[in-house]
């Protein structure tokens, strides 16, 4: 019955093919849908972080144009009361001393709240800046590598910024250094921006990332990849810790 046994392995062959054709679809599906989920997590997180960018704005603008204000005109009234008064102006002069150190921690607070450096004059010159504070306020020496001329689209130069700006304070709290290097550079081929920050101090031992990781670090690695990068932390206890995250360029503005 040889006919018959060709018909019994056509159909079988048949089977075989429907039942590869649907796995690979339903596998197809499942990939798509993944993407999706991903893409859709994507551009969930970055309109979390828009909108706390904003509200940061917000209350930065907040801080400059009434609370910084308003000191401004009680250091003007308090002055007045010290030239009318010349017997009160020891006193006067330890209020005015309170206000202007006031005013500083305010400033320092707005622009810690929204970098706006990093819109008006550019990424470079925000880390810049941003090297500068943390040598003033934790005597950090932050050794910059980063390109003269780089022009980022705000998006991604603020991801960068707060990137950096909380690797720094990790170093502060944690590392037990006075020097760290941060550099920033654009990978060949890609076009990606790649953000270092290196220290050799403490380190600790690094894996996978865990529930017990702390927000700082959770929320580093949430910036970069809402900006469809990645971010890695290379760290060994008594050998340093380098943080690395790579950001998409977006379009150039």
């Amino acid at each position: 019955m040889p006919g018959r046994d060709l018909t019994v392995i056509g159909l079988f062959l048949g089977a075989l093919l429907s039942v590869a054709i649907l796995l690979s679809a339903f596998i197809a599906a499942l990939v798509i849908s993944q993407r999706r989920r991903i893409a859709l997590e994507r551009v969930h997180a970055q309109r979390l972080l828009t909108a706390q960018e904003e509200e940061r704005s917000r209350v930065a603008r907040e801080l400059h144009d009434d609370a910084l204000q308003r000191i401004a005109l009680i250091r003007h009234e308090v002055d007045e009361v010290a030239r009318l008064s010349p017997e009160v102006t020891h006193h006067i002069d330890g209020v005015s001393a309170e206000l202007e150190d006031l005013a500083t921690v305010l400033r320092t607070a707005a622009h810690q709240l929204h970098p706006s450096v990093v819109e008006k004059a550019g990424l470079v010159r925000a880390l810049g800046e941003l090297a500068s504070e943390f040598g003033r306020t934790a005597g950090l020496d932050v050794r910059l590598a980063v390109p003269a001329d780089l022009a980022v689209p705000v998006a991604p130069a603020v991801a960068i910024y707060r990137i950096a700006q909380e690797a720094l304070r990790n170093v502060v709290k944690h590392a037990d250094v006075t020097e760290v290097d941060l550099s920033l550079e654009v990978a060949a081929g890609t076009g990606a921006l790649v953000l270092r920050v290196a220290d050799a101090g403490r380190g600790f031992d690094a894996g996978p990332p865990r529930p017990e990781d702390g927000l700082g670090l959770i929320a580093m690695r949430q910036r970069a990849e809402a900006m469809g990068g990645h971010l890695t932390v290379r760290a060994a206890p008594g050998e340093g810790t380098v943080v690395t995250a790579v950001v998409a360029p977006g379009r150039a503005s």
